[in-house]
């Protein structure tokens, strides 16, 4: 079952709860609770996958011991990703810029949530001091990150595909939470399946399923993970992903990992 179907029954639970005045909350200067309108037909669509490449126009993002840019390497791996989905014909696929262009965090999320993206995939390159260090990982969002999503919701109008109007404050944070949890344990599913799939296509870095706060991970409805390919400060690293060979290896492990996730119990594709 999908989140907006979760959410739309357990709205109907908490529709029988009496109405009381709204409250500020996922609502911005007064503006009435954002909401979209009903379909007036259901159509079974195929998934939506967006994947989004990190940085890019003058944000550089990391910079390799040759100087291979981030933002290169990020945009030429979400291209052939996004050609390897298409060609199989179940899915359909938004990049979130397609050119060397900066896009903003909140423009990136933005773009997966009003395509009520099925998953969002953001693709990155590490670099740290220690030039030693090697491998690909996997973010998820951090349960600390989580009242920051919230504050999000609030502060930025995003759309949570319910009428909240009539409902009172506790029913909107136990709709978001619902929200939150769902999405939690489908991108954390879908983490460990990419990780699998990787595992002897590339190096993989010690606990490489990591959870943080990133910006691109808290869409509190659309199932999210962040995947550093690899250590841009690391000579190895950075030699095998400028190779195209190599980061098309990677993104069929991707698009495998894609096939596995809406090929499991419940869901779509």
């Amino acid at each position: 079952m999908s989140i907006r179907a979760i959410i739309a029954a357990c709205l109907f639970s908490l529709c029988a709860m009496p109405a009381l005045a709204s409250g500020p909350r996922y609502f911005k200067d007064s503006v009435p609770y954002p909401r979209l309108k009903p379909s007036p037909t259901v159509v079974v669509a195929l998934p939506l996958i967006v994947i989004d490449p990190g940085h890019g126009g003058r944000d550089p993002g990391a910079i390799g011991q040759k100087g291979l840019l981030e933002k290169t390497v990020t945009t030429a791996a979400a291209k052939e990703l996004k050609a390897l989905l298409e060609a199989t014909g179940r899915y359909r696929v938004i990049l979130t810029r397609g050119t060397d262009t900066f896009v903003e965090h909140d423009d990136r999320l933005r773009i997966a949530r009003e395509r009520q993206a099925d998953l969002f995939i953001s693709i990155h390159a590490d670099s740290t001091k220690s030039r030693s260090i090697r491998g690909a990982s996997v973010y998820t969002l951090a349960d600390r990150a989580k009242n920051r999503s919230k504050r999000i919701v609030n502060n930025q109008n995003w759309i949570m595909d319910v009428d909240l109007a009539t409902q009172s404050d506790s029913v909107g944070d136990i709709l978001v939470d619902l929200a939150q949890r769902s999405t939690e344990t489908q991108s954390e599913a879908f983490a460990d399946i990419l990780l699998s799939n990787l595992s002897g296509k590339t190096a993989l870095v010690g606990n490489s399923h990591r959870r943080a706060g990133y910006y691109v991970l808290l869409a509190p409805d659309v199932p999210a993970v962040l995947l550093e390919l690899g250590f841009l400060s690391n000579v190895n690293d950075e030699r095998l992903l400028k190779t195209k060979s190599h980061r098309t290896k990677l993104m069929k492990a991707v698009r495998l990992s894609v096939d596995d996730y809406f090929s499991g119990p419940g869901r779509r594709g």
